[in-house]
């Protein structure tokens, strides 16, 4: 985190918040901040406005070069296409998907977390995308109910957004297959299924037997790097078992060992 953003967390726990607020408005030319009416901030600029718990500073263009290095090395999306963006966060990645098919072509939205999920709500609304529906679960291998946690901003320290937990701890969310998500919603193809739900990857390539005939290309963020590391615990060790889920589907799949951050090594690009 950078000094300005410690900076402005600290006056933010004293009460400054509009101090705060004009000061990241003078400090990161194009974008002005605010907070709404629940207390969250809002970063307001030319192209997209994120909703977001913490003060979030990154431009869109610089979205968009993470979006398009990250998740769409192996398949860009196109007009008229269907992106299903599970783990959609606050919405940095949704705005550009939205972008990239554009009118024409429908995003799937899923964020599990509910604050979180208020502010990917915030961020759609805002930015007036209109192809894109938005749904409040978890995904997982079956459908229920499941708990997860977070951090005390609903962000993780790569702005991963939840876990996905079996236990009675945390918060309580709904459960669903991206099967059952498919059925419910209608989409009969998709051509670029993003994943980064930090470890609970594992689960929820269980729960896509029906829908993956139907998915054309994934980017999946493995999470091998936290235990890696970081020291997470070994259940993030989930890259193996991804990989040889998408390919017991039919799928090839690919990855990038030599990308310069490890997180980036983690990721697996499916396509069929």
């Amino acid at each position: 985190m950078s000094a300005i953003l410690k900076m402005a967390e600290a006056a933010d726990r004293l009460g400054l918040r509009p101090l705060v607020a004009r000061a990241a408005s003078l400090a990161y030319s194009g974008q002005h901040f605010e907070a709404d009416e629940r207390g969250r901030w809002v970063n307001r600029q030319a192209d997209a406005t994120f909703v977001s718990p913490i003060l979030h500073t990154a431009s869109y263009s610089q979205i968009e070069a993470a979006v398009l290095d990250n998740w769409t090395w192996e398949y860009l999306p196109q007009k008229g296409d269907t992106v299903l963006d599970v783990g959609a966060g606050i919405g940095e990645e949704t705005v550009v998907f939205s972008r990239l098919v554009g009118p024409s072509g429908r995003i799937i939205a899923v964020e599990a977390h509910p604050e979180t999920f208020s502010c990917l709500q915030g961020t759609i609304e805002r930015t007036r995308l209109t192809n894109v529906t938005a749904v409040n679960c978890a995904v997982a291998d079956h459908d229920g109910e499941l708990c997860i946690s977070a951090g005390p901003d609903h962000l993780g320290p790569s702005h991963l957004m939840n876990t996905v937990v079996n236990s009675h701890e945390g918060i309580k969310v709904a459960a669903r297959t991206l099967d059952s998500l498919a059925d419910e919603l209608g989409f009969q193809e998709v051509n670029l299924l993003k994943m980064n739900i930090e470890g609970a990857e594992r689960m929820a390539v269980e729960g896509f037997d029906r829908i993956a005939p139907r998915v054309r290309h994934a980017a999946i963020s493995c999470h091998d790097f936290v235990a890696t590391h970081f020291g997470g615990a070994p259940h993030y060790l989930t890259k193996d078992y991804v990989r040889a889920a998408f390919e017991a589907r039919g799928f090839t799949v690919r990855s990038r060992p030599g990308a310069a951050e490890s997180w980036v090594r983690d990721y697996l690009y499916a396509s069929r």
